[in-house]
């Protein structure tokens, strides 16, 4: 590996007009918060009398340099060069409104590359998903629907800083910033050197993610394979970071790996793993030097050792179809790759063009149910018909609910998900329901369980859910209800989540009074339970009453929503009435998420 590593100044390190750092459409986006922007402002501010700040080391893919414009590919450092240009900018438009002029421009040609009778362009070229955004922040436009918060928040926190400072203290903090903070920049000319550098490096920024790892991981060796190889990664990989954005690539990668290799992977097996499957599956990683230390692992355990029961069920189905990998050419790796990243943003957000299956996505986010990603993106990348795949959808609403509500192992639903993932993607009904058959919990436990479950604040969109479920069966299932999935509906405390307070007693009314003996004790059991919750839409401000519950009856009566209306009927609601609503609504449970 060849290195040339050289200290520069930031005067140094922008001062040739024919060089231009660019940061790729393969990196990821901005991601240094406040603390970070502001740690590095107060390390620079910091420096003493003729000292120097070390801020950090930046890796460039640079090739030869010749008369015109050089393009550094800037293989690491994006997060600290684009800080530092972001706080040059700012201070550049404070200098031209404090009307020095001369100053501001001599930051503009910093900021600016110009080879000899060439054109003028940004030192620093975001070719990266940020750039629309940042150059929309450089205008001062006003941005609808900011994708990164980041890059806002940066820009709003350098320009309120400086703007804070005295025109003294900026001169010299930019003094500092250009003099005395100095960059080690490592030139590599080797693609496959400089991902490798990557991961060798311990910067100032963010703590390197199983992304950014897999990334130059995949770019390193896709370098190895050949040029055509390495600008096939580097589209692909664009395209990955664009159908990823907004989710948590991290997950992507985890649940990739669960599909591909049939089994359960933790998240801090997602870089091993993925390495050993690249050099498993991909026919050109054969003729890698390392490609011998990546052998077939022996077969896995639970993390205790032992056999799960979901292992135990599954272990015909697995053995039904082959885990053996299927070798394949590093563009088909490749391709796979983005397609399930396309694939998984569109569950995500529930975006697959079909009304009825972005509702049942929908539902699995309430419930919570992030086991079952990896087994939809298999069926959904391999060809599943959307019949076949609305059918599985509804049978893992059923499914899923009812082990979470009986509080079953998490461990044993993703490993079964994962095993789930032999299962051919054509035709899969019938095996998928045999699967979650065997492990779906009785209705005489799930009847128990969900009457005397507790849908705590973190939970309250499943309960949200079931809740809209009850209230479209007492509709019928073929009316539409408009009111249902609007933001203006909300889970409703019918006895408050608050009872003791003053404030609480203002606003609700004294239900400690109301309920009587042991009140304050039993609240606690009572109320977050089912038989405790409604739908209601708007605000409800009943205000101080010996009979709250008598008074926000009235409220109620309004409601379009029957499961709301029906509670006018009811002369108390104390702790009887609530055991009595959680029990009747079981009961509907039972009927409304079958066992398979």
């Amino acid at each position: 590996m060849k290195i040339t590593p050289t200290s520069l100044t930031l005067n140094q390190l922008f001062g040739s007009t024919n060089e231009q750092y660019v940061i790729p459409t393969y990196q990821r986006r901005y991601s240094w918060h406040e603390r970070q922007v502001g740690e590095l402002m107060d390390d620079i501010a910091a420096i003493e009398n003729g000292d120097t700040h070390l801020l950090g080391s930046i890796v460039c893919l640079a090739g030869h340099h010749k008369a015109g414009l050089n393009q550094l590919e800037l293989v690491d450092g994006q997060q600290r060069l684009t800080t530092v240009s972001i706080i040059l900018e700012c201070i550049r438009e404070r200098l031209e409104a404090e009307g020095t002029s001369d100053e501001a421009f001599d930051i503009g040609r910093l900021l600016n590359a110009k080879p000899l009778s060439g054109t003028s362009v940004k030192k620093i070229a975001l070719e990266s998903i940020d750039a629309d955004e940042f150059e929309q922040h450089l205008r001062r436009d006003e941005i609808a629907g900011v994708k990164n918060q980041n890059l806002a928040s940066a820009f709003i926190f350098v320009r309120e800083r400086v703007a804070d400072a005295s025109l003294k203290d900026v001169r010299e903090f930019l003094y500092m910033l250009r003099n005395q903070a100095v960059i080690i920049r490592l030139d590599v000319g080797n693609a496959k050197d400089a991902f490798k550098l990557f991961e060798t490096i311990n910067n100032r920024g963010l703590k390197l993610s199983p992304t950014d790892i897999v990334k130059n991981f995949l770019l390193g060796n896709a370098a190895r394979i050949g040029s055509d190889s390495l600008e096939l990664a580097r589209k692909h990989w664009s395209k990955l970071l664009i159908n990823l954005d907004g989710t948590s690539s991290d997950a992507f990668f985890r649940y990739f790996l669960m599909a591909t290799l049939q089994r359960r992977v933790m998240t801090s097996e997602v870089i091993a793993e993925f390495k050993g499957l690249f050099m498993k599956q991909v026919k050109e990683a054969e003729a890698l030097p390392e490609h011998g230390f990546y052998n077939d692992s022996e077969d896995e355990e639970d993390e205790d050792g032992a056999i799960t029961d979901a292992d135990a069920v599954l272990a015909e189905v697995a053995a039904a179809q082959s885990p053996t990998l299927k070798k394949v050419e590093f563009s088909e790796f490749i391709s796979r790759l983005t397609l399930c990243s396309e694939v998984y943003s569109a569950l995500i957000f529930a975006r697959t063009k079909d009304k009825r299956i972005d509702r049942h996505l929908r539902n699995l986010q309430m419930i919570k149910a992030v086991q079952t990603y990896g087994f939809l993106m298999h069926l959904r990348a391999n060809g599943c018909s959307d019949k076949d795949f609305r059918e599985i959808l509804k049978l893992t609403e059923n499914f899923v609910l009812r082990r979470h509500v009986c509080r079953e192992r998490s461990n044993d639903t993703e490993a079964l998900f994962a095993r789930l993932c032999a299962n051919p993607p054509k035709n899969p009904v019938e095996s998928t329901k045999a699967a979650y058959r065997e492990l779906c919990p009785t209705d005489d436990k799930f009847r128990t369980e969900f009457a005397d479950a507790h849908f705590s604040a973190n939970l309250i969109d499943r309960a949200r859910y079931c809740l809209e479920k009850i209230e479209i069966a007492k509709h019928g299932e073929h009316e539409e209800l408009q009111v249902l999935g609007s933001d203006d509906v909300h889970v409703e405390h019918i006895m408050p989540q608050k009872i003791k307070t003053k404030k609480a007693k203002d606003e609700y009314g004294d239900w400690v009074a109301y309920l009587g003996n042991h009140a304050e004790s039993a609240h606690s059991k009572y109320v977050d339970r089912i038989g405790n919750l409604t739908l209601f839409a708007g605000p409800l401000n009943i205000g101080a009453s010996n009979n709250p519950f008598g008074r926000k009856k009235t409220a109620y009566k309004e409601s379009s929503i029957k499961l709301t209306q029906e509670l006018v009927k009811l002369s108390n609601f104390k702790f009887s009435n609530i055991d009595a609503r959680s029990k009747s609504l079981a009961e509907i449970a039972v009927s409304l998420w079958p066992r398979p």
